[in-house]
């Protein structure tokens, strides 16, 4: 390695030679080291260099940890010695102490450094916004004179930041990279697995075996040592390891200081770019994320190293869980395990008097039904029993996380957390200490996650274990990534080359896609579908299938066809009807809408499906509990607030009884809550228990069924430890996009053919537009580009047949008693030459209103 970065110091030389002769040893013509007894049997390649490793002097290693932490070499140069460093700690455990303490000794020694050009950003920064901030007040109130003396004063503030930056020293300017390639190797160094050790021991004790034998062939069964003492010197092997990684985080406590006080100077910068960039006309139209500040881009590999170093921390102080079978392995399962535990991180914990969850438990079928429930909806929260299937829906595709039903936190069990290695939790470079530094500065930590979203799945990767951290562009940029990655990895189950055709009666949309695409395989339902109107000409070139996504979705919650029932809550929620059951393949239904919605967001569609907060959280597997009553039935939680607030006997409600009146078209059932319940009386001891109860009967119970089909056929589609990072209103936005309609924001992402923004046709039709009621703008938006619903994130990313397309107006020729056409799969509007507004307000409010379904060819 130092002889080919060109390297000539003797440290170095020594380095390369030590590793020269580490893989010499691993021939089979090697003799064994003097000094040495060679086995009868031949050495294997790993023993051999560890026999050279333990015999090479300690500079050689220091040598090693020097490549890392030397400037301008090449990224193959620091990619080789970061295997070396894998190798040396997978063969040689022995030397890991050592070379740890070389690696620390680095960093340690580029701190000034690091501090330096910390301490320089936050400088930089300072000046920038308070010379923004004098310009920003003088154009409020000062006169013209003053406001060029401020923009004046801001731009030489401005200069004399980015002069100061340009001034240090490369050996300041590189310290962050420097210390991120010594934190990832050390982490690496010291990463505690399970099944690299088993090999390990297994190897120590073929050669301890082979040495036995020499001596005394009676003596080989001392080399088995006992069950619990292998468990013993793993554990005090795992905390030691720990202890290393967290003493090399307490040494860099100056630079993680540093930069908090550099992300604090730099959240005004990085606000004014988020600002901007949200402003129609002023920022790029169509870019990925705000432009990032100069001190942002350079603070980057410290805030990785500060991440990827706690990571390590987290991971070393977690008990090893027991072996569990998988299905079989899948791209991405780490990271679908990191999601789960985030999940469960995030979820309230249940009261402690509660027995888990039964969904959570994995024989909980063998338990009696009646104690389940009581089990699952006890005194505090009401579990959601779709989670045990959501899980087993998810098994296939890796997902290994906690038992987030009961919010524990999951990680195998065990003791966890930095205390288990003798530390605390809000020591410099700890776990909380990190997460304390993401949540002050979350601004810093989302903007840099925006430009490079693959952070989550690198360095910063520990967030996923706090998802309510990040952004919801940020979470919606992982959840898509991931998708694709699952479309694009062969091994999973999600290619699908084929395009599969369907035809549909528009009279029975729901009827037809069912009967058609019901028996698909979930990879089949994943590829291409093309969408045919029976009776139409129109080509399916996105448009069709956007129109498809809305007819489905209102036959979705036609009351005719008894699936859902409106929320009484009136907001336009629904959820799944409880006497669905009329229907004798409602379950197959169900079953079918949620791999409709799921393939929807697999797609990237947006639909018009909006379900109760209950629901979204049955669909994430978050517990419930009572209050979530309130945004399914407000009056109906407003009645148990008042029982639980007041005597039974004041409220008059010292007649109920443990059990629930259920109506099946005017049939009056009821439906005990506990064992006899319609005999139990409710009383002021144990009202609470029965608010839970009938709550959890209301939202869970008794459309336990319906709730399990659709959650099983969304992770068909969408696995769900791929949205297990999303709070239920994220899941909403996720599936349905933002609600309201800016007119502002559209007419600033539109493009013309034929006309331009001044011409009096343009002019009115935006007069026009601005003067809509809102359900006319979702119609004019739907007769444009097939669906009224809007981008996540605004017109700016309005997609057409090939990608993003702007919203457009196209001059149609031919006079001006025709009608406006549309073009959905390039989102064009064809807008004829009207001689007035009210002409073109009179066309254009026929064309969407009565020609807003059907294609066909102009």
């Amino acid at each position: 390695l130092g002889a080919g970065a060109g390297l000539s110091d003797p440290t170095l030389k020594a380095a390369d030679n030590t590793m020269e002769g580490a893989m010499s040893a691993s021939t089979s013509s090697i003799v064994a080291p003097a000094g040495t007894t060679a086995p009868p049997r031949r050495r294997t390649a790993a023993s051999r260099v560890r026999v050279v490793l333990a015999s090479a002097p300690p500079e050689s290693l220091r040598a090693v940890a020097a490549l890392l932490g030397r400037d301008s070499l090449t990224d193959a140069v620091y990619a080789r010695a970061g295997d070396t460093v894998k190798m040396f700690a997978s063969v040689a455990p022995g030397c890991r102490p050592a070379l740890a303490a070389a690696l620390a000794a680095e960093a340690t020694g580029r701190l000034g450094d690091a501090t330096h050009a910390l301490n320089s950003v936050r400088m930089s920064a300072t000046i920038a916004a308070a010379g923004g901030e004098a310009a920003a007040g003088a154009m409020g109130t000062g006169s013209a004179v003053e406001v060029a003396a401020a923009a004046t004063t801001a731009a030489v503030a401005s200069a004399a930041a980015s002069a100061a930056a340009a001034r240090l020293p490369a050996s300041a300017a590189s310290a962050g990279c420097a210390i991120l390639r010594l934190v990832h190797a050390t982490a690496a160094l010291l990463k505690y697995d399970e099944k690299a050790e088993v090999y390990l021991e297994v190897e120590e004790a073929n050669e301890a075996l082979e040495r036995a034998k020499a001596v005394d062939a009676m003596s080989t069964l001392a080399v088995h040592k006992p069950k619990a003492v292998k468990e013993a010197e793993a554990e005090a092997t795992r905390r030691n390891r720990g202890r290393l990684l967290q003493s090399f985080a307490a040494q860099l406590a100056p630079v993680w200081e540093a930069l908090s006080g550099a992300a604090t100077a730099l959240e005004p910068q990085i606000a004014a770019a988020a600002a901007s960039a949200a402003t129609p006309g002023v920022g790029s139209a169509g870019a990925a994320a705000p432009a990032l500040p100069a001190g942002a881009r350079q603070i980057l590999p410290v805030v990785e190293a500060y991440f990827a170093l706690a990571a390590a921390v987290n991971d070393a102080s977690k008990k090893p869980a027991p072996a569990a079978p998988e299905p079989f392995a899948s791209p991405g399962g780490a990271a679908a395990g990191e999601a789960a535990a985030a999940l469960a991180a995030d979820a309230p914990a249940p009261s402690s008097n509660l027995s888990a969850p039964v969904a959570a438990r994995p024989h909980a079928a063998a338990v009696d039904s009646q104690q389940d429930e009581r089990a699952a909806f006890g005194l505090a929260r009401v579990s959601s029993p779709a989670f045990g299937l959501i899980r087993s829906a998810s098994a296939a595709f890796g997902a290994t996380g906690s038992d987030g039903a009961s919010g524990s936190s999951g990680g195998g069990g065990g003791q966890s957390g930095p205390e288990s290695l003798g530390g605390r939790p809000d020591d410099p470079g700890g776990v909380t200490s990190v997460w304390n530094f993401a949540n002050k500065h979350r601004a810093v930590v989302n903007a840099l996650v925006r430009t490079q979203p693959a952070l989550l799945d690198g360095s910063l990767r520990l967030l996923m274990e706090k998802p309510r951290l990040l952004d919801f562009d940020n979470k919606r940029s992982h959840i898509r990534a991931k998708l694709r990655r699952l479309a694009e990895d062969p091994h999973s189950g999600h290619i699908h080359g084929g395009s599969v055709r369907v035809n549909i009666n528009r009279a029975q949309v729901l009827m037809d896609s069912f009967t058609q695409l019901q028996h698909l395989k979930p990879a089949e339902m994943r590829g291409r579908l093309t969408i045919q109107f029976r009776g139409e000409e129109g080509i399916d070139a996105g448009g069709l299938t956007r129109e498809w996504y809305m007819l489905l979705a209102r036959e979705m919650f036609n009351p005719n066809n008894g699936l859902f029932e409106l929320s009484p809550s009136g907001d336009g929620s629904y959820q799944p009807y409880c006497n669905s059951s009329v229907n004798e393949d409602h379950l197959r239904y169900f079953k079918f809408i949620g791999r409709i919605i799921g393939k929807a967001v697999y797609d990237g569609h947006l639909v018009d499906a909006h379900f109760t907060r209950p629901f979204y959280k049955h669909m994430l597997g978050i517990p419930l509990n009572y209050e979530d009553i309130e945004a399914f039935d407000p009056d109906y939680h407003r009645n148990l607030a008042y029982m639980l607030e007041h005597p039974l006997v004041e409220s008059g409600l010292d007649h109920l009884t443990m059990s629930e009146t259920s109506m099946y078209f005017g049939q009056e059932g009821v439906v005990d809550l506990v064992p006899g319940g319609r005999g139990v009386a409710v009383t002021d001891d144990n009202k609470l228990e029965y608010v839970n109860l009938v709550t959890a009967h209301r939202m869970t119970t008794s459309i336990k069924e319906q709730i399990a089909s659709f959650t099983e056929g969304f992770n068909d589609i969408v696995p769900h430890d791929v949205v297990s990072l999303l709070n239920p209103s994220e899941l909403e936005l996720l599936i349905s996009g933002t609600p309201d309609i800016d007119v502002d924001d559209l007419r600033a992402n539109t493009e013309y053919t034929g006309y331009s923004p001044s011409t009096p046709q343009v002019r009115w039709f935006w007069q026009v537009v601005q003067e809509l009621k809102k359900e006319d703008c979702a119609r004019l938006l739907m007769f444009i580009t097939g669906t009224s619903k809007v981008p996540l994130d605004g017109f700016k990313a309005l997609q057409g047949i090939s990608g993003p397309q702007r919203f457009q107006i196209h001059k149609a020729y031919g006079g001006g008693r025709r009608l406006c056409s549309a073009h959905t799969c390039f989102n064009q509007l064809d807008l004829p030459e009207y001689a007035s507004k009210e002409e073109l307000q009179e066309r254009l409010l026929f064309a969407i209103r009565e020609g807003s379904e059907g294609f066909g060819f102009g």
